[in-house]
């Protein structure tokens, strides 16, 4: 079985949709569903393929590992790095001998009219002539081509507790809990998703932290809150 199938086999033996999953995950259907249909192209790069596809297996109950190699494999096959039937076809211009003396009229007669211009410039000049003006051409400074700004990659934060835990999150800026926060009983895993994510734990050394499913440990002791984002991940 190739990967998508592996994945979507699992899902119909739980009874889920691909909404519930995405809800459960807070990955985007459409990058689940590109997941089941063996398209990782679909997501925006294949290192977010890869945190993806981990957060999606162990939501399954699956071992991510092997599918992330069955990823690797399926990125490298040949067939699907060949673009078939993209090419395209430019008309070519035929010249046929009445269009060949046809240019020539039209070439023979402007040349005539050139020339028939300049005289008539000649005869229209004062004897004595003026002298000549050199006009330096100005070359406009160049000016540095911007810099372009680095983009940031969202990530997937993986959050379990071991025992009941208060927990207050804010994603990009935007709260997930309102203002007041949610109590996770213990054992629960929660996923978030985003550039920035700002985690508080009333107990932190109960609350568990992967990302893009690298574990990175407890998140310290007591009441502790941490920032997660794409640099602090790599």
């Amino acid at each position: 079985m190739r990967l998508g199938e592996v994945l979507a086999a699992k899902r119909g033996e739980r009874g889920l949709t691909i909404e519930q999953a995405a809800t459960a995950t807070r990955i985007r259907a459409h990058y689940l569903s590109a997941l089941e249909s063996n398209e990782p192209e679909r997501l925006v790069a294949p290192v977010y393929a890869k945190g993806h596809l981990r957060t999606y297996a162990r939501y399954l109950g699956l071992d991510p590992e092997p599918l992330v190699k069955m990823l690797k494999t399926e990125a490298q096959d040949p067939h699907r790095m060949l673009s078939i039937g993209n090419h395209i076809v430019r008309p070519q211009m035929v010249l046929t001998a009445p269009a060949i003396v046809a240019a020539g009229i039209v070439l023979l007669a402007g040349a005539f009219g050139g020339y028939a211009w300049r005289q008539m410039q000649v005869d229209q000049r004062p004897a004595g002539g003026s002298p000549s003006v050199q006009v330096a051409a100005v070359t406009p400074a160049s000016s540095p081509a911007p810099t372009p700004k680095p983009q940031t990659k969202p990530i997937v934060v993986e959050v379990r507790v071991t025992e009941e835990v208060w927990i207050n999150v804010f994603v990009d800026g935007r709260p997930q809990y309102a203002d007041a926060g949610k109590t996770l009983p213990a054992g629960s895993v929660v996923y978030f998703s985003g550039v920035d994510i700002k985690i508080t734990s009333g107990k932190a050394g109960s609350t568990y932290i992967s990302i893009d499913g690298r574990a990175i440990g407890a998140m310290g002791t007591g009441v502790a809150t941490r920032d997660f984002s794409s640099q602090t991940s790599s």
